[in-house]
């Protein structure tokens, strides 16, 4: 654990010289992205939580004149458990920089610092499943070391992958951005119209058709795809085709976009070691971001703020935030995603 913060180390503060004392939680999280694109439960006692169902059936049959009607029953869908973990910091003082520093500089809003951290951590961890959208783990580290996060689902593919296992074991199904002949494009007309295509073959457990319309798309904030968003979803909306002089009109006009900054948005952009890049760009159906498909987060506890509590041989001013969720998902239908690099 850290020292905690003495007048040595932060002299400014008991400075009378010095008039203005500024606090700058530059990890301020502004707003929670994550919840547009993970569903939520909260709640959670549960150690671990499991989720599993049936398919549901394909279409009838006909009854032929004195025929047996045709029997048929659904099949077992994939599970997927998900393990609640704890997150936290402590934030530590002296008793003679919380006297003579902390309170006469009226910085105690620094102890809020700690639930931003938390958040940052959050956004950070939730982030990482669209980072590593196509690998089935990375590797992670904090203050406490290195660790591994595995981002499979419930059929032990990787969030995005050209082969889904289907449940009935019939042929599989894919959420990677494609025109049929080029995968991974780009985010401009071309890779909405990829999005589009790849949403309508997309089929349930027992190969049924589906209707899924994935107009939620979520960008690196500060990039090229996402200022290259901005332009093709602006003319869009006014009925234009992006980039082309043509009588035709636009053909999808109902896109949200969501520009993040908590994607990571540089790195290598191969398909098997990518875990960020500039041109990745994603995409939901917000219908189907429900307890059934997509990606989501139990939450056991929420951030909290605790203190301050005093070390009774040594006067030190104590601060603590800790969180608990798990996450991850189990049916990747209604989100697809392109490492944007064709």
């Amino acid at each position: 654990m850290a020292a905690p913060l003495t007048i040595s180390a932060a002299s400014d503060a008991v400075d009378v010289a010095i008039q203005k004392y500024f606090l700058k939680d530059v990890g301020t999280v502004k707003e929670e992205y994550w919840r547009k694109f993970y569903n939520t439960t909260s709640g959670v006692t549960d150690y671990y939580m499991k989720d599993s169902g049936l398919s549901g059936l394909g279409d009838a049959a006909r009854i032929t004149e004195n025929a047996v009607i045709v029997a048929e029953s659904p099949v077992q869908t994939f599970s997927q458990t998900y393990t609640q973990i704890q997150y936290g910091k402590v934030l530590t003082f002296t008793w003679m920089m919380w006297k003579f520093g902390i309170k006469k500089r009226n910085v105690e809003r620094i102890s809020k610092a700690l639930v931003n951290a938390c958040k940052h951590k959050r956004e950070k961890l939730l982030h990482g499943k669209l980072d590593a959208a196509h690998l089935g783990s990375y590797s992670e580290s904090d203050p406490a070391g290195a660790f591994t996060i595995n981002t499979t689902g419930g059929d032990g593919s990787f969030l995005c992958t050209a082969s889904h296992s289907r449940e009935d074991g019939g042929t599989a199904w894919s959420n990677l951005i494609s025109d049929g002949t080029t995968t991974n494009l780009h985010l401009d007309y071309p890779g909405l119209k990829g999005l589009w295509r790849v949403a309508a073959l997309v089929v349930g457990p027992k190969g049924q058709t589906m209707d899924i319309n994935p107009t939620r798309i979520v960008v690196k904030k500060g990039t090229t795809a996402a200022f290259r968003a901005r332009e093709i979803l602006g003319a869009l909306k006014n009925n234009k085709i992006p980039g082309e002089f043509s009588n035709d009109g636009a053909a999808i006009n109902s896109f949200e976009l969501i520009e993040t900054p908590y994607l990571l948005g540089t790195g290598d952009t191969t398909s098997t070691t990518n875990l960020s890049s500039a041109t990745n760009w994603h995409a939901f159906d917000p219908a189907m971001i429900n307890d059934e498909y997509g990606l989501q987060y139990f939450e056991s506890q929420p951030i909290g703020l605790e203190g301050p509590d005093i070390v009774f041989r040594t006067n030190e001013i104590q601060f603590k935030s800790t969180m608990a969720f798990a996450y991850g998902h189990n049916d990747a239908r209604g989100s697809f995603h392109s490492e944007g690099d064709n």
